[in-house]
C-alpha cells in the first residue's frame, strides 16, 4: 500500500517498528541512532510510546496536549512492549501514564495530559509564529550517518547538521513509524522533536556527548502529519555539564507548541 501526496509517495511496508502485538513492537534496523549500532535514536520510541497512549486515550473533541519522556536507559532494537495506565479519568482534563519495556526491564516512561478541544470557545491569540518559508526552495539535506536520519527529510531554513548553533529545520519521516499503518499529527512531531539537541547542537559529536534525559512537548495543537513540522531550536551548556535545548514547534507560520530536552554533557573519552 502507498499514500501519494505532497509530490512524494510513502510506501506503508516499510516502518522503524513492526507490530507484533496489540502493544508490542519489533524495533528495526531504521530506528538506529548515532550513539550505538545496536541502540535506537530516541525519536522513535518516544512517537511510538506517545502513539500508543492517543490511542489507548482517544475520545473525540480531545488531544493530548502535554507528553513527558523520561529516558531510563538506551533503547536497543529487537522486541518491546508497552504497558498504559490511566491516572487521572475526566471528561474534560484527563492523564495517562505509560511503560516502554524489553525483557531487560522498562526503558522509557510517559506521562501526558489529554484535554479536551471545542473549536471556538475562546479568542485565539499569538498563534501566528514561525517560518512561512517556500520549503520548495530549500533542497533536503540528504544524510545517511545513521538509520534513523536517512530516513527522515531534513530541510534547514537556518544551520545544518554540520554547522553548531541554533538552527530552524522542517522535518517529516520518509517511511511511517509503523509498518502498514498511517502514522498520526503527535507521532510525527514527537518522531522529529528529539532531534531538538542534535539540529541546534553547540558542540561537536566528535568531541562531546550530549545526552537528553528526557523530551517535554506542551501543545495547543497538533500537526498535519504530511506536511513538514518546523523546529526552531536553541541549545544551552554550563561549565557544569548540564544542558538544556528547547524548540518552538510551528507548521506553515502557525504555532503548535514547544518542547524541552534535559541534556546531560561531558567530554568524549580518549581511547
Amino acid at each position: 500500500m502507498e499514500i501519494v501526496g505532497q509530490e512524494r509517495k510513502i510506501s506503508l511496508s516499510v516502518g522503524f517498528y513492526r507490530r507484533t502485538g496489540k502493544f508490542s513492537y519489533l524495533a528495526k534496523e531504521e530506528t538506529t541512532g548515532p550513539w550505538s549500532s545496536d541502540a535506537q535514536h530516541g525519536g522513535p520510541p518516544c512517537a511510538l510510546l506517545a502513539s500508543i497512549i492517543d490511542q489507548c486515550s482517544y475520545s473525540v473533541g480531545s488531544q493530548i496536549a502535554k507528553i513527558a519522556v523520561e529516558f531510563l536507559r538506551p533503547v536497543p532494537l529487537g522486541e518491546l512492549w508497552a504497558d498504559v495506565t490511566l491516572v487521572r479519568q475526566g471528561h474534560k482534563i484527563s492523564l495517562w501514564d505509560a511503560i516502554l519495556s524489553n525483557e531487560a526491564g522498562p526503558l522509557l516512561l510517559a506521562r501526558a495530559w489529554r484535554l479536551k478541544r471545542d473549536v471556538g470557545r475562546v479568542p485565539a491569540v499569538s498563534m501566528r509564529e514561525g517560518s512561512t518559508a517556500n520549503l520548495e526552495t530549500i533542497a533536503s539535506s540528504q544524510l545517511d550517518y545513521f538509520p534513523y536520519l536517512a530516513n527522515m527529510d531534513w530541510k534547514f531554513e537556518v544551520g545544518d547538521f554540520d554547522v553548531l548553533g541554533p538552527a530552524v529545520v522542517h522535518g517529516r519521516s520518509k517511511i511511517p513509524l509503523v509498518e502498514d499503518e498511517e502514522i498520526s499529527g503527535l507521532a510525527q512531531l514527537l518522531l522529529i522533536a528529539d532531534s531538538a539537541n542534535g539540529i541546534s547542537k553547540e558542540l561537536t559529536f566528535e568531541k562531546f556527548l550530549f545526552v537528553p534525559v528526557d523530551l517535554m512537548c506542551s501543545l495547543v495543537e497538533l500537526p498535519d502529519p504530511g506536511e513538514f513540522i518546523t523546529f526552531d531550536a536553541r541549545s544551552r551548556i554550563s561549565d557544569s555539564g548540564s544542558g538544556i535545548s528547547e524548540a518552538t514547534i510551528s507548521q506553515q507560520g502557525r504555532y503548535l507548541g514547544s518542547s524541552l530536552h534535559t541534556l546531560y554533557v561531558e567530554p568524549r573519552r580518549e581511547h
